[in-house]
């Protein structure tokens, strides 16, 4: 009797360890993206649709050469993907003096609004070497065997021929670190002193013309945006120091977060405001979005400095994407609300306009 207990409970339990054994199997088990290991580079066709190359097409393989370099292909457009994405980017820079090149490529099946949403997307992140597209559709080039179960795939390269392949599923800050020791790995350490470094640079200067004169345009490109975010730093410095002395200054009750003292009654009714002097405060109305490419366009389309046809082209991508489903019209509506509350932070006179052209029109009833 016990031994045909045993057997019944043995034979229960055997489909439960054989599905924790294909569990485990399963999350050990590794993505793999990317040719293998010394595959020498084929072309890799890039558009640009803005930077030092906005408006062309060209082959990212070839612009690297022989040199050490990257590609990182964007499978899954995230805000969890901006560490690996930015990291990259700072690496590309700073390690720029070793020869060091990189692109980052967004894959998509649609071009135009690829293209649009990629204008959005590097107006939004600022980055040194915007982001492009790439002209091989959602899979990317054929000969580059890349893996669409990751969200992003890096692909790293020296003397022409594939150094190592990453596919990154589950990205976080941490990343960051790892992409610089990548790296590394193919462009050699940075060295200290000033004058290693002025004698690296005179090295790694083209020879030929054009490429020097490519270089210098690049160059002067990373300084011009260097610059701006500086200029931005600065602002808000200046502003956040503003914002200290105002605090500073407010009377005592302010200071510690506790109302002013009440007014005695006899000045009760001076001291009341206007009601149109109390409905000057903005009101805070709507939230973010939480869709990352709604949030992406939205960070550029409420700066002040976007142009008016870069604002045009970001307002028909958000109006695109709302119409996908009415969540993602729900937030859109959300976030413009949000930015009207406060005009004389966010947007240009033109995007208010546009922002509450599309409040109305979500307002107005549906005909049948």
């Amino acid at each position: 009797m016990n031994f045909r207990i045993a057997a019944v409970l043995a034979l229960s339990f055997t489909p439960v360890f054989a599905q924790e054994a294909e569990s485990e199997k399963a999350t050990s088990e590794v993505i793999k993206t990317g040719p293998p290991v010394g595959t020498e580079l084929t072309p890799a066709m890039a558009y640009a649709p803005v930077g030092p190359r906005a408006g062309e097409e060209f082959d990212a393989a070839a612009a690297i050469g022989k040199k050490p370099g990257a590609f990182l292909f964007i499978h899954e457009l995230t805000r969890n993907g901006l560490p690996v994405i930015r990291g990259l980017d700072r690496a590309g820079t700073e390690f720029s003096l070793l020869g060091f090149k990189s692109h980052t490529f967004l894959l998509s099946d649609d071009r135009t609004a690829a293209e649009t949403k990629l204008k959005a997307v590097n107006g939004s992140l600022r980055l040194a070497s915007p982001i492009v597209l790439s002209l091989d559709g959602v899979d990317g080039p054929g000969n580059y065997a890349l893996n669409r179960k990751a969200v992003l795939s890096l692909i790293l390269m020296k003397d022409g021929k594939v150094h190592k392949s990453v596919a990154f599923t589950d990205v976080n800050a941490e990343d960051e670190a790892l992409i610089r020791e990548l790296v590394e790995e193919v462009s050699g350490t940075l060295p200290q002193s000033p004058e290693e470094i002025r004698e690296l640079v005179a090295q790694n200067l083209p020879t030929d013309e054009e490429k020097l004169k490519e270089l210098a345009v690049d160059q002067t490109m990373q300084i011009r945006q260097l610059r701006q975010q500086i200029d931005r730093l600065k602002e808000q410095r200046a502003q956040y120091a503003m914002k200290s002395r105002m605090t500073s200054n407010a009377p005592r009750g302010e200071m510690k977060g506790r109302p002013p003292a009440a007014p005695e009654r006899g000045n009760a009714a001076k001291s009341r405001p206007a009601p149109e002097e109390a409905g000057n405060s903005p009101k805070r109305e709507g939230k973010p979005p939480e869709d990352p490419e709604l949030n992406g366009m939205l960070r550029a389309f409420i700066r002040q400095d976007t142009e008016k046809a870069a604002i045009d082209e970001i307002f028909a991508s958000i109006q695109k994407r709302a119409s996908e489903s009415d969540e993602l019209h729900a937030q859109a509506v959300d976030m413009f609300k949000l930015m009207l509350s406060f005009r004389d932070r966010y947007g240009t006179d033109h995007a208010q306009s546009l922002a509450e052209q599309f409040l109305k029109e979500a307002a107005a009833p549906k005909s049948e």
